[in-house]
């Protein structure tokens, strides 16, 4: 019995549990290897998506990711406004599925549009940048859009739809709210 007592002993130093120090030390290896990362390959998803948008979209920087569906709807920044992609992985790479057109950064209206209706992809959804501050909500077929602050001062919005949206022409109506629910702006109107 008395070497037990010497063992036990001798695992505390100071008042001090050996095996709560390599509890700690063994967590905190853990933590760091997850916050690093255990791969080799340090490339982000967003640098590997942006090194696959086609030539003939010219884009100026990813400003937001949403995971959707079996992919990535990407928003990026370009001279001609906010556009969209949509990328899904293949292993270890994103593939360039499909894009739309541009949102205007700037519009007079104070809320911008433009729409996807891939029925090839199943991918159904309108966005657009909302300039006015008192558009507080954008609604569109009764479901509320989803806002995002931007870091380059500008908001966005994004509605997805769960079947085809329609024709040129007769596309969903876009309502822009107040924080009343007031009507600040239809489009088309």
């Amino acid at each position: 019995m008395e070497p037990l007592k010497l063992m036990i002993r001798a695992l505390r130093i100071g008042g001090v549990n050996l095996r709560l120090i390599y509890w700690v030390i063994f967590v905190i290896i853990v933590i760091s290897l997850v916050v690093t990362g255990c791969t080799k390959n340090n490339e982000s998803i967003i640098e590997k998506i942006q090194r696959e948008f086609p030539a003939d979209f010219k884009n100026e920087g990813i400003i937001h990711a949403e995971i959707m569906g079996n992919g990535l709807l990407i928003f990026f920044k370009s001279n001609n406004g906010v556009g969209a992609g949509f990328f899904k992985q293949q292993s270890d790479n994103w593939d360039w599925v499909t894009g739309t057109g541009y949102a205007s950064f700037s519009p007079d209206a104070g809320l911008s549009i433009s729409h996807s209706n891939s029925d090839e992809n199943s991918l159904y959804f309108s966005y657009g940048v909302i300039t006015n501050p008192d558009i507080f909500e954008v609604q569109s077929m009764g479901d509320r859009a989803k806002i995002v602050q931007m870091s380059i001062g500008t908001r966005i919005w994004f509605i997805t739809y769960e079947k085809s949206i329609g024709q040129a022409g007769f596309l969903p109506q876009i309502r822009g709210l107040s924080k009343e629910g007031e009507q600040i702006v239809t489009i088309p109107d």
